[in-house]
């Protein structure tokens, strides 16, 4: 039986059905088996908000999270209330919360449906992260974000419809007091301004996109906008010159940086103006960069000129950029190290394997990283063990696959190798899983091997270090060039002899003495 106190009558503002209302939550906090104040405590917030909601010709069938906001904001004059003027305290939002998930538990109140759709997309999303095999912590504390970017939203007035990258960056930066009694309870978020939390919402919003609740966004193209004829030169480059995309972007990158000083029209490009637009990007690149862009605008005059764009000749007008082939040495370390590096790998854990096998590839097989990351499940030949990898130009090759770098490979595949739908042998630890990128090779898996290993003095980690590693030792064991050729998949001997450089040893026994006074020669 409720005490008088729990009991009281409230002002005749609030409707008797509001009234049986206030009355069966003060039963069911009872039943809880709560103490008499903090039943007193929030009974009175809950006849608090009837009188509120009353003076305003409401009831508590409209009692939502917008008017709990107005509620804890408003300056208390209410019938029946003590202590007027001021608002109602921190610890009355708790209370006020409270009522309200009960109001939306009994179904007394509808949640909006904005706010019902909204969270069933939600759920999906993370349905999508389920599948896709994200950690079970990641996907709790992406929905917590995702059904609170949805309550601001409706706090906001922001339809779902109207998320763009904006609005998204309106939600990170609101001073946040959201509040929802069935989708979270929290107040404030702090994970909601991270930049961990930006991510999640891109994809969130790119998930919205393909399902036609928002638009999809239009990715911008960064730096001067491709022109018609650069179009047409890449598209050649890739159709009849075999090159990769990563190399097609390189000359679209090149070009573009001499394009503003020559302009749109191939047909006004003159001598004077070419060696000029090469000549003043000496004062903003490296000697490097602008002998490559250089080389790049050679490479796209005689496309324009063998399609009567330009006339032929202009080519010669480029001007060289002098470089001194091979005046850095080549970074190697001795057959010791490349051994010790492999064993850093703790194959007792799933990355550990994955980047052993990696290891493997570009120690054994002096791979580049494109053929590591590019390399596909039906690139391997089990039956005739070997590889096909197709490096620059598309130049497909088979290559021998070593004993140690299969049952490494076939450790990964078998045991460790997530589950999914992509043909890329290595992939991401981490969901979504994607394949790993040409990057990621030598930044994080070779950077971890040498930080492990404790070698200091190669420079920046690269995986370009194992392979002029492999070259430089067959060339100190004797190897002659055109078997490093080879394995290297040179074109040109002239490129592979850029490792014998390297071997100090050998250089030295062709050289004279140096010719003292008095010597007779």
């Amino acid at each position: 039986m409720l005490s008088n106190r729990f009991d009281a009558p409230l002002p005749d503002v609030v409707p008797e059905r509001d009234s049986r209302v206030v009355r069966r939550y003060a039963e069911h906090l009872e039943s809880l088996c709560l103490s008499d104040r903090t039943i007193g405590l929030l009974t009175s917030t809950a006849r608090h908000v009837a009188v509120w909601l009353a003076t305003r010709g409401l009831g508590l069938d409209a009692f939502d999270i917008r008017l709990l906001d107005r509620f804890m904001r408003h300056e208390c004059h209410c019938p029946g209330r003590h202590r007027t003027g001021r608002r109602p305290g921190r610890q009355c939002r708790q209370f006020a919360v409270s009522f309200l998930r009960h109001l939306l538990e009994t179904g007394r109140v509808k949640v909006p449906p904005e706010i019902e759709s909204g969270a069933h997309l939600a759920t999906q999303f993370l349905d999508s992260l389920e599948e896709r095999g994200y950690a079970r912590s990641t996907i709790q504390a992406t929905g917590t974000l995702c059904r609170h970017f949805i309550v601001w939203l409706h706090l906001s007035d922001i339809p779902l419809a109207g998320v763009d990258a904006r609005v998204r960056r309106r939600f990170l930066a609101h001073d946040c007091a959201c509040v929802h009694p069935v989708l979270f309870d929290k107040g404030s978020c702090g994970f909601a301004g991270s930049d961990k939390s930006g991510s999640v919402l891109r994809h969130f919003a790119a998930f919205l996109a393909d399902k036609a609740v928002i638009l999809a966004p239009e990715t911008p193209r960064s730096g001067v906008e491709r022109r018609e004829h650069l179009e047409a030169f890449l598209h050649w480059l890739r159709q009849h010159r075999g090159l990769r995309d990563t190399s097609v972007e390189q000359y679209d990158r090149r070009i573009r940086a001499l394009l503003p000083a020559l302009g749109d029209d191939p047909g006004t490009y003159d001598a004077a103006a070419i060696r000029d637009a090469v000549m003043d990007r000496l004062e903003a690149a490296s000697r490097g960069q602008a002998g490559d862009e250089a080389s790049a605008l050679r490479m796209y005059l005689r496309f324009l000129g063998s399609n009567g764009l330009c006339r032929p000749e202009l080519v010669q007008a480029v001007p060289t950029i002098p470089r001194h082939r091979g005046e850095r040495m080549p970074r190697h370390v001795g057959k010791d190290d490349i051994e010790r590096l492999i064993a850093t790998c703790d194959v007792t854990t799933r990355i550990g394997v994955r980047d052993r096998a990696a290891l493997l590839l570009l120690a054994r097989l002096a791979l580049r990283a494109g053929d590591v990351s590019g390399l596909h499940l039906d690139d391997i030949d089990w039956d005739r063990a070997v590889i096909r990898v197709s490096g620059k130009s598309r130049r497909e090759a088979e290559l021998p696959l070593p004993q140690d770098v299969g049952d490494a490979l076939r450790n990964y595949i078998l045991e460790v190798r997530p589950r999914s739908n992509e043909r890329q042998v290595f992939l991401h630890n981490r969901a979504p899983h994607g394949p790993l990128a040409r990057g990621s090779i030598g930044t994080s898996i070779v950077a971890r091997a040498i930080r492990r290993a404790g070698i200091r003095g190669v420079g920046p980690a690269s995986s370009h270090l194992f392979r002029c590693s492999a070259a430089t030792n067959l060339l100190r064991d004797g190897a002659p060039l055109e078997a490093i050729a080879t394995l290297l998949r040179h074109s040109s001997l002239d490129v592979t002899a850029i490792y014998a450089r390297v071997d100090v040893p050998m250089l030295r026994e062709p050289v004279q003495p140096w010719p003292f006074e008095g010597d007779v020669r």
